[in-house]
């Protein structure tokens, strides 16, 4: 529950959010009613921020004219000859011919067009406004690219979290991060090539079975040891020629420290 300073101040910043989003909106389509809505809501979902911000802009209903048809009685007795439940016809013509907003049809049929800014609502800037809203809208920067890029620098950021290094001044760019990082990379491109061909259905939360590799079956005919050399031979050949062939062989978790260790004895 919020206290009463925390609800005046919630109110405050959804105020300002949706300041925001109507600066983006034509005044002609506010005074038509165009509304905008802004709450937070909570995410108890794996992988959700605790807390983000929901954008609703509410377009309104084009009014229509009302045209009838009207039979004949000549016409009329022949469409009950065919059927006996004929009746007058309306045809709804909708005053809207274009888009209130440039290329949005909920703004034409009168729709609601939703979207999430993943900060709480006293975080939400303008900048997070725009980026949250595609072209339509005045300064809108929500484009498939964008949505690519924001998601590629949120992975590669998480990789660097949960294996190290990869930037910033605290993190030790040591052979083994990199290392790792590379590993986490190959393991994921697998997985997003899995995701596209299961029709881009994501796994349960921390399932494994059946993601990230997809030569399960070459593994289980016993050719564990000729992946590991082909794989290393793939390796060889990539440093001298200078640089990784990426989507290229399998991925080979092993320690080398261990398995160094278990050669020395087995010798």
């Amino acid at each position: 529950m919020f206290s009463a300073n925390e609800n005046i101040l919630l109110r405050q910043h959804k105020r300002r959010v949706i300041d925001y989003v109507e600066s983006t909106i034509p005044e002609d389509a506010l005074d038509l009613g165009t509304a905008v809505m802004a709450m937070q809501v909570s995410c108890r979902q794996p992988g959700c921020v605790p807390l983000e911000t929901a954008i609703t802009v509410v377009f309104p209903k084009p009014p229509r004219k009302m045209k009838k048809k009207r039979n004949t009685a000549q016409q009329q007795q022949q469409d009950n000859k065919s059927t006996n439940d004929k009746h007058e016809k309306e045809e709804e013509v909708p005053s809207f011919p274009k888009p209130l907003l440039p290329n949005l049809e909920e703004s034409r049929i009168g729709g609601n067009f939703k979207t999430r800014i993943l900060k709480p609502l006293s975080d939400v800037t303008k900048d997070d406004v725009l980026d949250a809203l595609p072209p339509s809208f005045a300064g809108g920067r929500r484009t498939v690219e964008s949505i690519c890029i924001k998601a590629r620098d949120m992975i590669f950021a998480q990789i660097g979290q949960l294996v190290g290094g990869g930037g910033g001044d605290n993190n030790e760019d040591s052979t083994d991060s990199v290392e790792g990082r590379r590993l986490v990379a190959e393991y994921l491109k697998v997985c997003l090539d899995e995701y596209v061909e299961r029709g881009c259905v994501a796994p349960e939360w921390g399932e494994k079975d059946g993601w990230g590799s997809k030569d399960d079956d070459t593994a289980n005919n016993g050719g564990d040891k000729e992946v590991a050399e082909d794989a290393s031979a793939t390796k060889d050949d990539d440093t001298k020629s200078g640089g990784i062939k990426w989507g290229e062989g399998n991925i080979v978790f092993k320690r080398p420290a261990e398995d160094d260790d278990d050669e020395k004895d087995g010798k």
